[in-house]
Parts: C-alpha cells; sequence; structure tokens
C-alpha cells in the first residue's frame, strides 16, 4: 500500500466543490474507470453515510487498491513508468461492468462494496449500494456527482479515444470535470457547456439525424441534444461526452 502511495502524484488544489481538490494523475495507466468509481465512492462514504475515516483506513489509495486488486483485478502498471501494451489492455474497464460488481454479489464472492467496507476499523456500517444511469442533455440538472466518458479525436487519428472523468458540478451552464490525465493542454478541471454536442458511437444515427431533421438535434420529450461522430461533425483535440452518465449511492441498511 505504501508503495502505491509513492508512485501516485497528484493536482493539488483544483477547483472542485463536491469532488477532493487534488487530483490524481493516472499518467501512463489506463486506470480512470476505478479511479472515477474511487472518487464517487469516496464521496457516497462521507456524503450518504457521514462516515468521518479518522483513522486513514479508506483512502482514495486504499479504496483504489482495493479495486484494482481484490474486486475487480487490473494491473497498477503506468503509475510510475511507462507500462507494455498489454499490461495496459488489461487495464481497461467498462464502466457498467464495474459498478455492476461494486454494488452486487456473485455467485462466489459478496459486493465489491462489502470488501471495501469491511478493510477499515471501525468498519462502515451496515449499507447497501446502487449505481443509476441518467443521460445527459441540455436540460440536465444535477444533484450528485457522477461518473462520466469523455471522448477526444486527436489530429491525424481515425478513431476518437474515450476517457473516464468524474462530473463535479455544473456551473453557468458547463460542466466542471475532474480529469486524472492532465497536461498543460488538458488540464485537471475541464469544462463543457452543456449545449456542446454529445458523442454518438453510429455515423449511420448522426448522419440521418442530420437528413432528417436539417441538423444534429435529437428531442425526445424534455430531453434535448445535439450529437455528433467521429466521421460526421466532430472536431479535433476538442472534448465531446457520451449522454450516458452514472451515479452511485450508498444507503444505511
Amino acid at each position: 500500500m505504501s508503495n502505491l502511495k509513492q508512485q501516485l502524484t497528484k493536482c493539488v488544489n483544483a477547483d472542485m466543490q463536491n469532488l477532493t481538490k487534488n487530483t490524481l494523475d493516472q499518467k501512463w495507466s489506463n486506470l480512470c474507470v476505478p479511479i472515477s468509481v474511487t472518487t464517487l465512492l469516496r464521496f457516497a462514504i462521507n456524503k450518504d453515510l457521514y462516515f468521518h475515516d479518522k483513522r486513514n483506513h479508506y483512502t482514495f489509495e486504499k479504496i483504489l487498491t482495493i479495486l484494482t486488486m481484490t474486486v475487480y483485478p487490473r494491473s497498477l502498471a503506468g503509475l510510475n513508468l511507462n507500462p507494455k501494451k498489454e499490461e495496459k489492455d488489461f487495464q481497461t474497464n467498462d464502466i457498467e461492468t464495474l459498478l455492476e460488481r461494486i454494488c452486487k454479489k456473485t455467485y462466489l464472492s459478496e459486493s465489491g462494496w462489502e470488501i471495501v467496507r469491511k478493510q477499515g476499523y471501525p468498519e462502515i456500517a451496515e449499507s447497501t449500494c446502487e449505481f443509476e444511469k441518467v443521460f445527459l442533455n441540455e436540460n440536465f440538472v444535477f444533484t450528485r456527482p457522477l461518473t462520466v466518458t469523455g471522448v477526444i479525436l486527436f489530429q491525424n487519428e481515425m478513431n476518437p479515444t474515450f476517457h473516464q472523468m468524474t462530473l463535479d458540478r455544473i456551473e453557468n451552464g458547463e460542466y466542471i470535470l475532474q480529469n486524472t490525465q492532465f497536461s498543460d493542454e488538458h488540464p485537471a478541471v475541464i469544462r463543457i457547456e452543456q449545449t456542446r454536442p454529445y458523442f454518438h458511437p453510429s455515423y449511420e444515427f448522426v448522419n440521418n439525424l442530420c437528413i432528417q431533421t436539417q441538423n444534429n438535434i435529437y428531442v425526445e420529450g424534455n430531453i434535448k441534444l445535439r450529437f455528433v461522430n467521429q466521421n460526421r461533425l466532430m472536431r479535433y483535440n476538442k472534448w465531446y461526452l457520451l449522454p450516458q452518465a452514472y451515479s452511485l449511492t450508498l444507503t444505511k441498511i
């Protein structure tokens, strides 16, 4: 555990209101999914269960280690040096699969949340863990932090890059996102307008939408959003979001 803590570096005093101001740098790893989920878990432990970790048994580093080494095993390569390609490939996570593993028990194992909950002393109170899928849109109302998927198309690339981030809040019509793979071009805090188009993986869907409606606006009930695809309307080096996002809630039994 101490070895992992030595490997981690952070951007301090980031402009966060609901999440920690110290943002972890994932460096060369592909661990953005468990990092974002760890962020949601720590928020829920504090806000839903009113648990204050006075003995540091539920630190970010400890929860991340449990998620990546026990709950849903993944390599930690890349946090302190350039990993091999096969190591990075093995780190790739599907966000919904990881959330399912955390919230639900399997035939052979208790839920990931139970594993996390029992690691410290005193243990966190018995509680259930649930996640909910929501859909971002121009009229979306923020209630709690979400794990969201950012999408960017780099110059001279044919396919976009996907990166899991955490939504801290909505402010003045902008999503304020915690980014864990930051650089001069892509800082630890990323702002995206709610009115910016969202990414859709199907070129046919976006193209047909443009043909049928004379624009790329999709409306269903009170949900309104525009869509782009890497082959239709998407700009280089600009962040977009998938509309699907997830919240995580802990409820004391």
